[in-house]
Parts: C-alpha cells; structure tokens; sequence
C-alpha cells in the first residue's frame, strides 16, 4: 500500500500579519544590545590561561562568592604570595 503525499498547503498564511495577542514573541521587539566592552588591560598586563581541575575550580568558586572576590583577585594575591615565599 502506497503513503499518501502530505499536504501542507494553507498551514502558513504569508499574505497577513499575525494576530495581536499581547503576549511578547521572541525576536518581535528590534532590541540593539550594547556591545560589551573588553576588560581594560593594565599596563604591562599580561594575559594567562589556566586548567583546573573541578573540584579546585569548584573551591575556587565558592570561595569568591563568600568573599565577594573576583577569581582574578584571588589568584592574583595567591600567586604574589607563593612568589614571595619562594624568594622568586
């Protein structure tokens, strides 16, 4: 037994608009977001990448959030810190 073709005309209207129903559709306001601006570099900044493992990126976390620190901040003065002990 052979399947029959679907029709699919008439399930989309291209001639109208759509009906108003108040409720916000996704895309429908022309919202221009404001581009986000790069962290300003410090002179002399370098930039560094560093892996973690997840439970010391997950400690790392949490410790920023209780202290209300940037990830940055800590690292920062741990590595300063470590440095100074090492007489490096």
């Amino acid at each position: 037994m052979a399947k029959k073709a679907v029709v699919l005309e008439g399930l989309l209207n291209t001639e109208s608009r759509p009906v108003d129903t108040g409720i916000p559709q996704r895309g429908a306001a022309h919202v221009i977001a404001e581009p986000k601006s790069a962290p300003k570099k410090r002179e002399g900044e370098k930039r560094l990448t560093l892996a973690l493992d997840g439970d010391t990126y997950r400690r790392l976390r949490i410790y920023a959030a209780t202290t209300d620190q940037t990830h940055q901040d800590i690292m920062e003065r741990a590595l300063a810190e470590y440095l100074s002990s090492v007489k490096a």
